[in-house]
């Protein structure tokens, strides 16, 4: 795992474990980073979702930053990242990420005693993918929901002829890589982020075409979906006010129509996409910290 230049060391308090675990379907082995808390019976528990393109590892710092919060944080690589198993950049259908993230859940469940909290926190395409979850299984028991930066409307859209193109491969060729052209300078202003991000191969900038669209269908279901949500559960919207990379005014329209009693948003001007990975982190992280100790 590649931590970039600036960010704290993994804390000496917790351990890197991995583990493989069969996914649902049984077509694909999925790699689980488990920052587990040292000789500590766990009292809070966070299931990670991450984005497209990248992978769990690059979530260590969460165990520095939010290691007086938990005890255990569970970060699986979907498959087609990082290192679990499939095509690059490739689903048949989204939902295949749905029961990634549904099987490190229950994992994560019988980690702990039944009085551990557990909470699910989900960026960019893992945020889609977080909310898509709640969507299909509102008996979903998580007590916090923090979506960061969620892939609901893209910032730029595809040009049509792209579009056309695509669909007209993805009848022949579903699964055929294509660059997606991200600019890895838009995830962060942070510069070290940046370099870090180019530097690990576990990252990739691919799509293909019926990823493409079933994440566009994703997307078109959730805008157009009437998500309920556990009352219990709190829910906590953490947005980069400059998101070159998905729109963040598509997540704010779908904040103020989502109908839920214990919800935030908190919008943060002038930062890029990755804003747990920004210059000013401490920030992001203190203001989650200080809504989840919020009665």
């Amino acid at each position: 795992m590649i931590i970039p230049h600036g960010f704290p060391q993994f804390p000496l308090s917790f351990e890197y474990e991995t583990e493989v675990h069969e996914s649902l379907d049984g077509e694909h082995s999925i790699f689980f980073n488990i920052f587990r808390k040292r000789g500590v019976v766990p009292k809070r528990a966070l299931l990670i979702i991450h984005g497209q393109g990248e992978h769990g590892g690059r979530y260590q710092h969460f165990a520095h930053y939010l290691g007086d919060d938990y005890d255990l944080i569970v970060a699986p690589d979907l498959r087609g990242h990082g290192r679990s198993e499939g095509i690059r950049g490739h689903v048949e259908r989204f939902d295949e990420y749905v029961d990634d993230a549904l099987l490190a859940w229950t994992w994560l469940q019988k980690q702990v005693p039944v009085s551990c909290k557990l909470d699910w926190f989900g960026h960019s395409m893992g945020g889609l993918v977080s909310l898509c979850t709640f969507l299909y299984r509102n008996d979903l028991n998580a007590d916090h929901l923090i979506i960061s930066s969620p892939l609901i409307g893209l910032k730029v859209e595809v040009p049509v002829a792209k579009v056309l193109a695509a669909k007209l491969i993805s009848k022949v060729w579903g699964s055929l890589q294509m660059d997606t052209g991200l600019d890895a300078t838009k995830v962060s202003r942070d510069e070290n982020v940046v370099e870090a991000y180019l530097k690990d191969r576990l990252n990739h900038s691919i799509a293909t075409p019926k990823f493409f669209f079933s994440m566009k269908s994703a997307m078109e279901g959730l805008i157009a979906s009437d998500l309920r949500i556990h009352e219990k559960t709190r829910v906590l919207f953490q947005l980069a006010g400059e998101d070159e990379i998905v729109d963040t005014s598509s997540a704010k329209d779908f904040f103020e129509r989502f109908k839920h009693e214990d919800k935030k948003m908190i919008v943060y001007p002038g930062l890029y996409h990755e804003i747990f990975n920004e210059t000013v982190k401490e920030n992001v992280f203190e203001d989650l910290k200080g809504w989840l100790h919020q009665k």
